[in-house]
């Protein structure tokens, strides 16, 4: 081989060389494309499949609800005192091991902020009692333990906070005197021990000058015979594996009159207005 023809194979192998590397770095880039749209395809499908299996799983556990409340002792008006100290109404254990329970909360005792449905003048006493619980509650948190998006205007004067009945008051009767006797009449009647009545709200309308157009706006955002009750379900594993929480869900369950009647705000069969699932490590709040 002369050495000219040895210059023309060192040439040809330099050449070669980079075309190589390319071709290695086109495959595997080539590859980690296809890896990662394998991946997300999986994600997708593995999302996809959690959220039918969580779609069913909840409307199974809405099911048992439901059949309980046909049950003959589950009257709305018997409800409270069938409840235990905790808050629990009934456990079902379905046969696979798990346990279900349920628990029921009064409500009611929050001021509604979805005021859409509402009749122009409600709407307008409505918005006005929510300004008003802004200014009386400057704590966020505070303000939206004491509100809620779904179910009745009307709220329990039995269960809500004093800040909650006088921001309904005041944004009815506005800031007027007989506005304040109202209020303060109202707040002590919830404080003894019958608390408020029908009786009692028309005592105290009369007592304080309430006319008749401002009590009927009255007896649309409070009453003495709530409807609505939060609700707490825990899913528990068998016992042959410690019994661990597996899963908890969270709402709004409408009972009573309403219950037949009463639209849904997030999409859920009647009588249930919410529904979320909650991450079982998270601390319980309190009720």
């Amino acid at each position: 081989m002369t050495a000219r023809s040895k210059k023309n194979l060192d040439g040809r192998g330099g050449f070669v060389l980079p075309i190589v590397i390319l071709l290695i770095v086109m495959v595997g880039s080539v590859t980690a494309i296809m890896l990662q749209r394998h991946v997300a395809r999986a994600k997708t499908v593995e999302r996809q499949l959690r959220a039918y299996q969580e779609h069913h799983g909840a409307r199974s556990l809405q099911a048992v609800v439901e059949a309980w409340l046909k049950s003959p002792g589950a009257q709305p008006d018997e409800i409270v005192s069938m409840l235990e100290p905790d808050g629990l109404a009934f456990s079902v254990n379905p046969g696979d091991g798990t346990t279900i329970k349920v628990y029921l909360f009064p409500g009611q005792d929050t001021m509604l902020t979805r005021l859409g449905g509402l009749r122009p003048d409600d709407r307008a006493a409505g918005e006005l009692a929510i300004q008003i619980l802004h200014g009386l509650i400057r704590n966020q948190a505070e303000y939206e333990r004491r509100t809620r998006a779904a179910g009745p205007a009307a709220v329990d004067v039995n269960s809500a906070s004093p800040e909650v009945v006088m921001a309904i008051v005041q944004g009815i009767l506005s800031d007027s005197f007989g506005a304040r006797q109202y209020e303060l009449a109202l707040l002590d009647a919830a404080a003894q021990s019958g608390g408020v009545t029908l009786q009692t709200m028309s005592t105290i309308a009369t007592e304080t000058g309430i006319d008749a157009e401002q009590r009927s706006t009255l007896s649309r955002f409070l009453t003495v015979s709530p409807d609505l009750w939060r609700f707490r379900i825990d899913m528990y594993g068998s016992p042959m594996f410690g019994s661990r929480l597996l899963s908890r869900y969270r709402g709004l369950l409408l009972l009573g009159a309403g219950a037949s009647t009463g639209g849904s705000s997030f999409e859920q069969p009647p009588p249930f207005l919410s529904w979320e699932s909650v991450n079982p490590d998270d601390p319980v709040a309190v009720e």
